[in-house]
């Protein structure tokens, strides 16, 4: 039996050795041993933490979600001015896989299960709820032009997970430190066009 006060150390030992299980093996290759193997622990240590398979693979993406807005958090949040907030958002969300390439690997093998399964459906669609809720918030005063930063969240959302699956599939497609300079330019470009966003 673990020691008292081990508990949180324990699960999070477990949730890092599921994180490199699943960069290494997969998702749908992934069995309780791969963990408990990772985590140097029995099987039975694990479920003594979690009720099942899935309620550690679920605690896996909340911690993934939660390392990636706790970045966003540290690094946005003290910005005052909405546009210094976008411009170090863009940053960081083009940087995403070259700093946190395990995130990257455990986000595409959650998304590839999404259709599937309801519960990490429905996890996915919060976290793009939250960031679509969170960027639109500081977007507020970058613009006058309401219609234009209607889509704006959601394609500044599309454009970093499209770059970073990109970029973690191939490394070499394109150069990520040009990207982001690339990146911010196309956004500033897009709010400095009095039509952007609105239909002619």
């Amino acid at each position: 039996m673990p020691k008292i006060g081990m508990e949180e150390i324990r699960k999070d030992q477990v949730i890092e050795a599921a994180i490199n299980a699943i960069v290494s093996k997969g998702l749908s290759n992934l069995s309780m041993k791969d963990i408990a193997t990772q985590a140097s622990v029995s099987t039975g240590i694990i479920y003594h933490y979690f009720e099942s398979k899935e309620d550690l693979l679920m605690q896996v993406l909340k911690a993934s979600f939660r390392q990636s807005h706790e970045k966003v958090m540290e690094t946005v949040g003290p910005l005052k001015p909405s546009q210094d907030k976008l411009m170090k958002h863009l940053e960081n969300i083009n940087l995403v896989p070259k700093d946190n390439p395990e995130y990257m690997a455990v986000f595409l093998n959650y998304l590839g299960e999404a259709n599937h399964n309801p519960k990490i459906r429905d996890m996915i669609n919060k976290l793009f709820n939250n960031l679509t809720d969170y960027i639109g918030q500081y977007l507020r005063n970058v613009s006058d032009d309401k219609q234009q930063l209607k889509n704006l969240p959601v394609m500044i959302i599309a454009l970093g997970i499209g770059l970073g699956t990109m970029w973690t599939l191939n490394n070499q497609l394109y150069d990520i430190d040009e990207m982001d300079q690339s990146l911010k330019t196309l956004i500033s470009n897009y709010l400095a066009n009095e039509n952007g966003g609105k239909s002619k």
